[in-house]
C-alpha cells in the first residue's frame, strides 16, 4: 500500500488520537513544517501493510532520497 485513501486516513487519525488521549494539538508552525517535509514526495510518511493492519513511519530524509 504506496498511501492512504481519505477514508484510511481519518480512520488511523481517529485512531492515534484516541491513542493519544482523545485530543492532539499542534502549533500552525508544526503544521506548516510537516506540509513543507512533504513537498516533492508522495507523504511525509512510509505505509506498510502487516500481517495484522498498517505500519506507518517517517523515514529519514537519507531513506526518503533513497
Amino acid at each position: 500500500m504506496r498511501y492512504l485513501s481519505d477514508v484510511n486516513l481519518r480512520a488511523v487519525l481517529t485512531v492515534l488520537i484516541t491513542r493519544a488521549g482523545g485530543r492532539v494539538e499542534m502549533t500552525n508552525a508544526e503544521l506548516y513544517e510537516a506540509m513543507l517535509t512533504a513537498e516533492g514526495r508522495d507523504d511525509g510518511f512510509l505505509v506498510e501493510e502487516t500481517g495484522t493492519g498498517l505500519s506507518l513511519s517517517i523515514p529519514s530524509r537519507r531513506e526518503a532520497d533513497a
